[in-house]
């Protein structure tokens, strides 16, 4: 069970690049639905095919944010708009693919079009940062600066070109402690195999045990591999690892 989550932010950097292309959209974690919740509504004109734009004093709330588990009573438990009856509030019309994402995911009362934007933001994160370093798109979701649940629902629907990113996200871990099982589990398990640390940080080390907790390798190098006889693994200040020969 993962017991510590150390992601290592401050400690860790991709290239200079990608870190800006990382903040400089705003936050994806989270689910955009919640987000706009948040907000008030925006009249927003979506003509067919065109994309939404952020209406003028909208925030997008602070950069890295982690997703929070949402309590009863909140955006993500109200009820939701009928697919039928999404339309944008300044009139048009949206997309079969922007329909797509928007199915389910908009609270009565709140502006589609703010839902919208919160899942193009993800993906024009996702893009950027993948046009400089795909391993850093991938890392970004490993560690939660992007929710996995809000970039899988915006790569399906919105920019699928993206999906070997969240593909690479699914196969790896983050800093924290696991254990070896033969199926992994985000936040829980890691599968053997053999991984790398694509942006480690100066103090980044890790030990693989086996039965009774014996240590089995550990190292500070941005390799590792993980044994069929390893029952559990404990990286710190590692940042992200992906396994070797993915993106």
């Amino acid at each position: 069970m993962r017991t510590d989550r150390a992601t290592a932010a401050a400690a860790v950097l991709v290239t200079a690049a990608a870190a800006l292309l990382l903040t400089g959209c705003g936050s994806g974690g989270g689910d955009p639905a919640d987000k706009a919740a948040e907000r008030p509504t925006a009249a927003v004109t979506v003509s067919a095919g065109a994309p939404a734009t952020t209406p003028a004093g909208a925030s997008a709330g602070p950069p890295g944010t982690a997703p929070a588990t949402e309590a009863p009573g909140s955006a993500a438990d109200a009820p939701k708009v009928p697919g039928p009856q999404l339309t944008p509030p300044g009139g048009g019309t949206f997309t079969k693919q922007q329909k797509t994402y928007l199915s389910g995911r908009v609270p009565r009362g709140t502006d589609p079009v703010a839902i919208l934007e919160g899942g193009q933001e993800i993906c024009d994160r996702l893009t950027r940062t993948s046009q400089v370093d795909k391993a850093a798109a991938a890392s970004a979701i490993i560690t939660g600066d992007i929710s996995m649940s809000g970039a899988s629902a915006a790569v399906s629907a919105l920019c699928p070109d993206q999906q070997p990113v969240i593909d690479a996200a699914r196969h790896g871990f983050g800093d924290g402690t696991f254990t070896v099982a033969a199926t992994s589990a985000p936040g829980t398990s890691v599968t053997p195999g053999s991984y790398r640390a694509p942006h480690p940080s100066p103090s980044c080390n890790w030990r693989v045990t086996g039965a009774n907790g014996a240590t089995l390798t550990s190292g500070g190098a941005a390799r590792l591999t993980v044994p069929a006889a390893a029952r559990g693994i404990t990286s710190s200040g590692c940042y992200a690892w992906l396994a070797a020969g993915g993106t």
